[in-house]
């Protein structure tokens, strides 16, 4: 709220500025131009003696590289064909030119800008009347031919920048068409029959090709037997390494997840999932990678057979992956332990389906590769991809079939735990649905490409999602257990840095909200990977668009904006600390009141907030007199629409600086009695002495009616109001009256107290006695005081109060007799 009230004051402040003033410092009058942008030479004078320019052949050279390379890849991307390796190499030669002049820019900079202030600081003087010496002139004309110089080489520099970003941006879209062309690319439907003859025909002409492969290997490691087992001896020593470390018992007892546990601890949940998979998968995937890179070592591995074998050990890894991750998420025959609601039943098949779907993917990525390594038929090819692509598209559809069927069955039955908790996952069911069937549909109608794309494409979801279900909760709780406050960086932060509890919670809050940002990332550029973008031209996307964004004519500069963020954050940081060091340490040092102390303290909080704003619209290259014509074109609309917030923001300035009431002032507004105790932007916060605070707009106070009973002066006349019967003698109660007062300890001296008889009463004599106190905020019970004083010396005295007497006077009295006494006759007699 501080901050938004130091904004509004900031734009009325500035709406407040003449539009026309005079030349602002040259700190602020900078027109807007990009972070890092020279300055402009000072103009060279007519009489400037002409130097030649500096030369820079290093430089001058390295650009001319950089425009040739960019020229040939330029040329090369307008070949009609192109492959993905050359397109990644002329994107690496690319990025390579691009950081490379952005670094001369960075490094010319510096210099450029040391130049232009010995340029300026060399000008002359319009008011001076002696011409400047030839030395200076000579130095001057050299300082403008070296910024002339460095300024040329920059905009080169940057002009190498643009293109390469460009040609950057046309490797991916081009990598993009050819993506989308070989996804769409149309192939022989698998429903017609002469497609199938003609893979008939080519099936044994490959097996005897694979078959002479095998062949050529088998006798390869049959020449060399002792190489071979070697291989496949280190792989066992790395398996039986793992098994018999000390760190086996450790993994064991995390991947142990114990049924009969009812409810397993968050931490040890999502870590025994996690374990499950991270540890299981990666003892797979190094004995086979020690296993491969032995028998290539060994030279026990032909080029030909390699492919086939690399291929077997990735599809057998991901194959493991794929299945341990299902089991970590689903934790069949354990519901205790399942990280997403689901029934056992369901959960049961989802894992036999993720069997046979991970041997299915890793039976895809051999065939592909031995098809490759024999040279197989395109038609061969074309079948193998349509029949896998379809095997996969059968096994999603009977894993969607068993989730549905187990969700008929909880709305036929339902409980309050599957009532409550519907699985997520399930709201998949219908674009699982739609997606296997696309993926059958399409090699059927000869687009097999398409039917492979759309297979792998749900294959990577799944795996994704499920992933970051576990990661995502898995980092979730490791945050809020290790900054918990027993967790060992809670008290650590608390022992070491002095942050308070609720410190470190908002420092978990912060780190979680970004790790699970992270993830999400992550997760989509997983998920996005299949679409033909590469990790490279994202990361090239984003660090252009961090230093800047063109909208239109517009350019804006992430990394500036975050720049001057920072430097806001710095200042009102800053603010803040020596606001708190006035209000705790210097000003209660002082002679001056509480009042005087708190508007200094308030007015060093919106200075400091003011400045803070300055710098950072200064840092971010914004001219504040364009700042002031908008703030003055703004005023009419602040002052139609937000009249009341404005009026109340004027007048708390007001209160601030002409003080008509402070903090710790005793008031009465309206109704309304207590002690001011905080004066903000908009609104007085006052306490009533019934504990209440009462928020009084700024502008009530400066418009309307105020008894301030602390302004100028803390001493204040009280009266207290007494009430004796007719038969007392008035000079005697005057006299008792003076005396309570005269020996009460917090009623002054002087001035003298005195006492009255201000009225003759209906029921009794009135007096008055008035006395003064030093502080009214302090000996406001006085009064109290002397009532009870009086009460027990008037009953001391003889002093009578006043009863109230009333006389009753009745008319008619004799019609009213009569009429008793008749009523009374006419019940003796027993007449009705």
């Amino acid at each position: 709220m501080k901050t938004i009230r130091a904004a509004i004051f900031f734009i009325v402040f500035f709406s407040w500025m003449p539009l026309h003033a005079a030349t602002p410092a040259p700190g602020t009058s900078k027109p807007a131009s990009p972070v890092g942008a020279p300055p402009p030479p000072p103009p060279p004078a007519e009489d400037l003696p002409s130097v030649p320019p500096p030369q820079f052949p290093k430089a001058q050279s390295k650009l001319e590289g950089w425009k040739q390379t960019l020229d040939q890849v330029e040329a090369a991307l307008r070949a009609r064909v192109i492959y993905d390796p050359m397109l990644n190499e002329l994107r690496n030669r690319t990025a390579a030119a691009q950081s490379e002049a952005r670094e001369l820019i960075s490094k010319i900079q510096p210099r450029l800008e040391a130049a232009t202030a010995r340029a300026a600081e060399l000008a002359p003087n319009p008011e001076a009347n002696a011409p400047q010496s030839d030395d200076v002139k000579l130095e001057r004309a050299k300082l403008v031919a070296e910024i002339a110089a460095r300024q040329g080489i920059i905009q080169q520099a940057k002009l190498i920048n643009v293109r390469a970003q460009q040609t950057i941006e046309a490797i991916s879209d081009r990598r993009r068409a050819i993506f989308n062309d070989s996804v769409l690319q149309r192939s022989a439907s698998l429903v017609n029959p002469t497609f199938w003859v003609t893979v008939a025909t080519a099936v044994p002409v490959a097996a005897g090709q694979f078959i002479d492969l095998l062949t050529t290997w088998a006798r390869v490691l049959a020449s060399q037997p002792l190489r071979a087992a070697s291989g496949f001896v280190i792989a066992a020593f790395v398996v039986l390494g793992f098994f018999l470390s000390p760190g086996r018992r450790w993994w064991s007892r995390w991947t142990k997840r114990d049924p009969e546990i009812a409810s397993p601890s968050p931490l040890r949940k999502t870590g025994s999932a996690t374990v499950i998979v991270l540890a299981d998968t990666a003892l797979t995937a190094v004995a086979l990678l020690v296993l491969y890179q032995a028998l290539v070592m060994l030279g026990v591995l032909p080029d030909d057979v390699s492919p086939i074998v690399r291929a077997l050990f990735i599809g057998i890894t991901f194959g493991f992956f794929f299945v341990r991750l299902t089991i970590a998420v689903l934790a069949p025959g354990r519901p205790t332990w399942r990280l997403i609601e689901m029934d056992n039943a369901a959960a049961d098949g989802l894992i036999s389906f993720a069997v046979l779907l991970a041997m299915v993917i890793a039976f895809g990525v051999v065939v592909d590769a031995i098809n490759l390594a024999i040279r197989a038929p395109i038609e061969l090819s074309i079948a193998s991809r349509g029949v896998i692509a379809i095997a996969k598209a059968l096994l999603f559809m009977g894993a969607l079939r068993v989730a549905a069927a187990t969700e008929a069955a909880d709305e036929t039955t339902p409980s309050p735990s599957t009532a409550v908790n519907k699985s997520a996952w399930r709201l998949l069911i219908p674009v699982g649905w739609v997606m296997a069937t696309a993926a059958i549909l399409g090699p059927l109608a000869g687009y097999v490409a398409l039917g492979r794309f759309i297979t792998i494409e749900m294959v990577v979801v799944i795996a994704a999602l499920m992933g970051f279900v576990l990661l995502s909760r898995f980092a979730a709780v490791l945050v809020n257990t290790t900054f918990a406050f027993h967790g060992a960086v809670g008290r650590f932060l608390r022992q070491t840095a002095g942050l308070g509890s609720s410190a470190v919670r908002q420092i978990a809050a912060v780190l979680g909200g970004l790790v699970q940002l992270s993830l999400i990332g992550l997760t989509t550029f997983v998920v996005l990977t299949t679409w033909g973008i590469r990790s490279d031209d994202l990361v090239a996307s984003m660090s252009s668009a961090f230093f800047s964004i063109q909208i239109g004519n517009i350019t804006i500069a992430p990394s500036v904006i975050l720049g001057a963020v920072a430097v806001f954050i710095i200042g009102v940081a800053a603010t803040r600390a020596l606001k708190r060091w006035l209000e705790e340490r210097f000003l209660p040092e002082t002679s001056l009141d509480v009042g005087v102390r708190s508007s200094i303290g308030t007015g060093a909080g919106y200075a400091g907030v003011i400045l803070a704003t300055l710098i950072a619209l200064s840092y971010v290259g914004l001219n504040l007199q364009n700042v002031a014509i908008v703030a003055g074109a703004l005023s009419v609309g602040i002052g139609f629409g937000l009249q009341s917030i404005i009026n109340n923001f004027v007048s708390g300035l007001i209160l601030l600086v002409e003080r008509p009431i402070k903090v710790g002032d005793r008031i009465e507004v309206g109704t309304r009695m207590g002690v001011v105790k905080r004066i903000n932007v908009r609104a007085t916060e006052i306490a009533t002495y019934d504990n209440v605070s009462v928020i009084v707009p700024n502008a009530d106070l400066i418009s309307g009616q105020v008894v301030n009973w602390m302004h100028g002066s803390y001493s204040a006349r009280l009266s207290v109001a007494v009430g004796t019967s007719y038969d007392a003698d008035p000079d005697k109660v005057i006299e008792v009256l003076l005396d309570i007062v005269a020996h009460h300890p917090r009623a002054l001296k002087s001035p003298e107290p005195f006492a009255v008889l201000g009225n003759f009463g209906a029921d009794a004599l009135e007096f008055t006695v008035f006395f003064h106190v030093a502080h009214i905020g302090i000996d406001a019970g006085a009064a109290n005081e002397v009532r009870l004083e009086i009460l027990k010396r008037f009953r001391k005295e003889g002093i009578g109060l006043p009863n109230p007497q009333r006389d009753l006077h009745v008319r008619d009295l004799d019609r009213i007799e009569a009429l008793v006494r008749e009523l009374a006759g006419a019940e003796r007699s027993g007449a009705p």
